[in-house]
C-alpha cells in the first residue's frame, strides 16, 4: 500500500511537471485509513525507504521522479552553470559561492566553460570559506566544492558529473579523523544502503589529499593542537580496517599510524602554521608533489 501511494504520487507531480520534496510527500500521503485507527504513515522513516526502493526498482534516481531535498552545499571557481536557463558564474558569486541544488541532472543543471584543472572537495564550510576568501581556485585554477559535512546526494552527484562528463580529477580534503576518512569513502564508493546508486553517486577515482596524521611530521605541525582518540575513534578504525575500499597498503598504514599516535586532528590545526597556511603552502605542495591517498 505505501509503495503505491508513493508511485501514484510520483506520477502525479510527473505529469503536473512540477517537483517536490521528501518532506512535502510524507505529510502529502499521512492520513487514517478510513474506518481504521492506523495511519499509512506515522513517520517520515517509513516513507523515505520507500521512495529508494522504487528507485531501485526503476533504475532511477529519486531527482527523475521529481522528488527534492534541502540545499547542501557550495561550490565557487572556473565554471559557468546554467540552472535551468539561467546562467551562473561561479567564478563571480562573492563570499558565499553558488548553493548546489538537491537535482543537479542534466536536464536542470549543465556545465559550460568549465577552464578548471581539478575539484577539491572540502569536508567542513569553515575550510571551504577559507579557501574561497584567499581566492585559491582562482590562484590554482581549480573548483572548490563544500558538502558540510558528509555531502547530500546532490553535492555527490555534481562531483561524479564533474569527473565523469569532464574528465576534472577529485581531490578530497576532510579532518585526520575516522569521521572524516569515512566521508572520503562515501564520496569514492557511495554509501553503503545507496549502493544500487553507487555508478551516479560514487567518484572511484577520487583520491584523499589530505589531513592525515602522517602530516604532522611531514609538514611540522604543533603537537599541541592534536586531540587524543576515544574508545569510539578506535573501535571505529578497526572497522574500517577492514573494509575492502580501506585495504591499499597506504590506507593502512594510515590507519596503523593512526591508531599508534594516539591522537587525531581537525583541519583547522594547519591554521596553527598561520592562517593561510593551507591555502598558500599545505595545498599547493600536497598537488605538486601528488601526495593523495588512494
Amino acid at each position: 500500500m505505501q509503495t503505491l501511494l508513493v508511485a501514484a504520487e510520483c506520477k502525479k507531480i510527473i505529469d503536473q511537471k512540477v517537483t517536490t520534496s521528501i518532506r512535502d510527500m510524507y505529510y502529502a500521503l499521512k492520513r487514517t485509513i478510513p474506518q481504521t485507527k492506523e495511519n499509512t504513515f506515522e513517520e517520515q522513516s517509513e516513507s523515505d525507504p520507500v521512495i529508494e526502493d522504487i528507485e531501485a526498482m526503476l533504475d532511477t534516481l529519486r531527482e527523475k521522479l521529481h522528488l527534492r531535498t534541502d540545499r547542501k552545499g557550495y561550490m565557487a571557481g572556473n565554471v559557468v552553470v546554467d540552472d535551468l536557463g539561467d546562467r551562473i558564474n561561479c567564478a563571480k558569486m562573492g563570499s558565499s559561492g553558488w548553493a548546489i541544488p538537491s537535482n543537479v541532472e542534466e536536464e536542470v543543471i549543465k556545465f559550460d566553460n568549465i577552464k578548471a584543472d581539478y575539484v577539491i572537495v572540502v569536508e567542513k564550510d569553515a575550510v571551504w570559506q577559507r579557501l574561497n576568501e584567499d581566492r585559491f581556485w582562482k590562484k590554482n585554477n581549480c573548483i572548490i566544492v563544500t558538502g558540510k559535512g558528509q555531502p547530500a546526494r546532490g553535492c555527490r552527484r555534481l562531483i561524479n558529473r564533474l569527473h565523469m562528463e569532464h574528465k576534472l580529477p577529485i581531490y578530497v580534503l576532510t579532518d585526520a579523523d575516522p569521521w572524516g576518512y569515512y566521508i572520503y569513502s562515501v564520496i569514492k564508493q557511495g554509501s553503503i544502503n545507496l549502493s544500487f546508486l553507487s555508478d551516479r553517486l560514487g567518484t572511484p577515482s577520487a583520491k584523499f589529499i589530505g589531513l592525515t596524521t602522517m602530516d604532522v611530521e611531514k609538514f611540522d605541525i604543533p603537537r599541541n593542537v592534536t586531540i587524543r582518540l576515544n574508545k569510539g575513534d578506535e573501535k571505529r578504525i578497526k572497522e574500517m580496517s577492514n573494509y575492502v575500499w580501506f585495504k591499499p597498503k597506504e590506507w593502512q598504514r594510515e590507519l596503523a599510524h593512526m591508531k599508534k599516535a594516539g591522537h587525531k586532528l581537525e583541519l583547522e590545526a594547519l591554521s596553527a602554521k598561520g592562517i593561510k597556511y593551507i591555502s598558500q603552502k599545505y595545498l599547493p605542495e600536497k598537488i605538486n608533489s601528488r601526495d593523495f591517498l588512494p
